[in-house]
């Protein structure tokens, strides 16, 4: 026994002994090493100075309930099967979700390859002709140098049952903005600056083109001259569509763009009456206001064009948020490679400019002119090159449309959150003034929070829309939290700050009751003095 208490290091690893530990070991033992063996059993408390490497790994029984300091035996055999429970988790929920992402992505690519079909005869577009570099084309994506067509048929819900009797039985929508160009037209489409609307809208909105125009072409001033037929197979790429027709680019061919507004059937005046309420506006000119340049009125009830000024990059609204309808969102992405809002988020001195130009411009057709919009909201405001001046447009359409395309009108904007309270509490809504001051209001809170008038935000119970939250945050003394996150770097500057937040006291004041409802002059002199 003498000699065992003097030894100090024992090695019996890789033996494949079994059984346990014995209970007495030699004091002066410095070294012990019992690891890839079979052991069983609890480690002896006099063993239990050694490291976990004297031990393990083998000894698959052992056991060992608690270590020297710095020994890790107890904490790796607790944690174990706990960690390996977890990284099972992970990686099942990872799979989980690579699935789901892989079910979308052929859902996608199958969506794009029955949006490529050859469509039918009555949804043709012929090939864009080549043009100079200065009239860049925003269509990609078709073979060949054609315009890609997308049919009706694959974004737009089916017309089974509708009650709708704006489309003939007979009739089908031809692409997804419910243009419908006929089989000799150069029309093409992109996604470019219009309203955006569900596949309902789209369904129950018909705007169709001849085979050639053969009507009366009118221009308001000696600035253009072109015959219908030059109009007529003029390459044209569609912007966007709304209740009362369709926009789109048409390229001349001296390079020159125009807008050209298709209305759609039966909302426009009878002939004399649209004539001298077109020519009220051959004189409007204003560098925050769209120049309205002719008209055309066909030999059919659907041939009722208004040409307007292109102004380029796009709308306040393809720069402030993102896209937001279904139809919107697949067009972009199969149509053009900037989906969404363009750019980077606009700064604060540019929204703040933006607004003061819109109240500029509605100032001039406020006072100047006596005459409301009728129809503002963020697709509406236009930014006209790189400084992004902001001129408001489609300010003419109620004077050119009938009653009953003037209510429809009003309705289609208080679907996007812009029609004033007094608009909704008659069944014979008027256009005023007032009511342009409140949907400028509404503009400012999109500048403001870069959200989509039409976004119903999370709120208690049901969503509430733009204007609530932003009244009801504000009455929580938190009004700073609405703003922009894109505007977070500007906020610690105290100029820029205090900018905001009187733009936000602007905003409220202009959704006030009508009655305490500032004029836009008073509006667009305290945006000035910011």
């Amino acid at each position: 026994m003498a000699d065992l208490n003097s030894l100090s290091s024992l090695d019996i690893s890789q033996n494949h002994f079994t059984g346990s530990l014995p209970s007495k070991v030699p004091s002066g033992l410095q070294s012990f090493n019992a690891s890839y063996n079979d052991l069983s059993g609890v480690v002896p408390e006099n063993l239990r100075k050694f490291p976990t490497s004297s031990f393990f790994p083998g000894n698959a029984k052992l056991v060992l309930p608690s270590g020297p300091p710095g020994s890790n035996a107890p904490a790796e055999h607790s944690k174990r099967k706990p960690i390996n429970t977890i990284v099972k988790w992970v990686i099942v929920v990872s799979c989980v979700v690579a699935l789901i992402i892989l079910i979308l992505l052929a859902v996608f690519v199958h969506y794009i390859r029955i949006s490529r079909r050859t469509p039918p005869e009555h949804v043709t577009s012929k090939v864009v002709r080549k043009r100079p570099p200065t009239n860049p084309s925003s269509v990609a994506g078709a073979e060949g140098g054609g315009a890609l067509v997308v049919s009706a048929e694959d974004l737009v819900s089916s017309r089974k049952g509708s009650s709708s009797g704006i489309i003939s039985p007979g009739e089908k929508m031809a692409a997804v903005t419910g243009y419908s160009p006929s089989k000799t037209s150069n029309l093409s489409w992109s996604p470019e600056s219009g309203d955006s609307f569900t596949a309902e809208h789209l369904a129950r909105l018909d705007v169709r083109s001849p085979d050639r125009l053969v009507g009366e072409l009118h221009f308001l001033d000696d600035t253009i001259s072109l015959t219908p037929e030059e109009l007529s197979r003029a390459p044209a790429e569609v912007l966007g569509r709304s209740s009362h027709g369709t926009s789109y680019r048409a390229t001349l061919d001296n390079g020159v763009f125009l807008t050209v507004k298709w209305l759609r059937e039966g909302v426009a005046k009878q002939r004399k009456e649209f004539a001298k309420e077109a020519k009220k506006f051959a004189n409007i000119r204003h560098p925050n206001v769209v120049g309205l340049r002719g008209y055309y009125w066909g030999p059919t009830q659907h041939e009722k064009l208004i040409l307007s000024d292109y102004i380029s990059p796009g709308s306040l609204a393809s720069f402030l948020y993102v896209c937001r309808s279904l139809p919107e969102i697949v067009a972009a992405m199969l149509l053009t490679d900037r989906p969404g809002r363009k750019g980077p988020p606009l700064s604060w001195a540019q929204r703040l400019k933006i607004a003061v130009d819109v109240a500029r411009g509605l100032n001039y057709l406020h006072f100047d002119r006596a005459v409301p919009h009728g129809n503002l909201k963020a697709t509406n405001v236009l930014l006209d090159g790189p400084d992004l001046n902001a001129r408001v447009a489609d300010y003419c359409l109620h004077r050119l449309m009938t009653q009953a395309g003037t209510m429809e009108q009003i309705l289609d904007a208080g679907l996007l959150g812009y029609r004033a309270p007094e608009l909704a509490d008659t069944k014979k809504p008027l256009l005023s003034f007032k009511s342009d001051v409140y949907a400028f209001g509404v503009i400012l809170l999109e500048l403001l929070t870069g959200k989509c008038a039409g976004d119903v935000i999370p709120g208690e119970g049901e969503g509430i829309d733009l204007t609530e939250w932003v009244r009801l945050r504000v009455a929580e003394g938190c009004g700073s939290d609405c703003f922009d996150s894109a505007l977070a770097q500007e906020m610690g500057n105290p100029a820029a700050e205090k900018g905001m937040k009187e733009v936000l006291g602007i905003a409220l004041r202009c959704l006030r009751s009508v009655s305490e409802r500032p004029g836009i002059k008073t509006i667009y002199e305290d945006l000035s003095s910011i």
